[in-house]
């Protein structure tokens, strides 16, 4: 499926913090990253924040796929945590090429099932794990789709301190958890005087055997053994 994304789309970089998609609107844009991250928010007219947030990474779509198989009217607004890279595809002609190979229709339709499945495991862990660890789970989920190399390190004892090297901004990160810019200002605070995290030349490190800790809670809640080779799969 990868391989048709590429031969069908069209490349176009957005930068940080850049809209990318708003419904309602005229134009509807399937979009497939090739590079950076997206959050893709449903938004509420009565409601400043968000109704529900999620992380479009490498590999995944963004744009008009939730629309793709069954259009509803729900508010959606897409744009930039990082300089972002998309092939933009004709959603149409997408449809008509799955439609002619059942293991692509197969495939598309389950990534959008999955992606449905993803949404609602953010919205437990959210709901079930403190500000920390949810920090944490955020962090290593950024790190992971922007540096393969990231998961790697997390499994090895003696590797201690792994980097981020574009950290998400306090108000990125307090929007997509569901607290305060102050509040995730106070727990990097606490975690700089613990040394869990240091600052070093515009990357954020993150302590290995902390880190490895708040993994494994997130896995706890979601029921699963999940393995960072398989979130980044999805």
């Amino acid at each position: 499926m990868a391989g048709v994304m590429h031969g069908l789309g069209h490349s176009v970089v957005f930068r940080r913090g850049e809209v990318i998609y708003q419904t309602p609107g005229f134009f509807s844009k399937l979009m497939f990253v090739r590079r950076g991250l997206v959050v893709k928010a449903l938004t509420d007219a009565l409601h400043e924040d968000p109704l529900l947030v999620s992380i479009a990474g490498p590999g995944t779509l963004c744009g008009s796929f939730e629309s793709l198989y069954l259009a509803d009217r729900m508010p959606r607004q897409h744009w930039c945590m990082t300089t972002t890279e998309v092939l933009v595809v004709n959603a149409e002609l997408l449809l008509r090429i799955c439609d002619q190979n059942a293991v692509w229709q197969k495939e598309l339709y389950s990534y959008s099932a999955a992606c449905a499945l993803s949404d609602r495991c953010g919205l437990l862990v959210n709901h079930s794990a403190d500000l920390e660890t949810r920090l944490g789970v955020f962090f290593l989920l950024c790190a992971s789709q922007l540096d393969k190399a990231f998961a790697e390190g997390l499994k090895v004892p003696t590797v201690e301190w792994l980097g981020l090297a574009v950290p998400p901004s306090r108000k990125v990160a307090a929007t997509l958890l569901g607290a305060s810019p102050e509040s995730v200002r106070d727990v990097l605070r606490d975690w700089r005087e613990s040394d869990i995290i240091r600052f070093r030349s515009h990357k954020l490190l993150l302590k290995r055997s902390r880190f490895l800790q708040y993994w494994e809670r997130a896995s706890n809640v979601l029921g699963s053994q999940l393995t960072f080779n398989e979130t980044s799969e999805h």
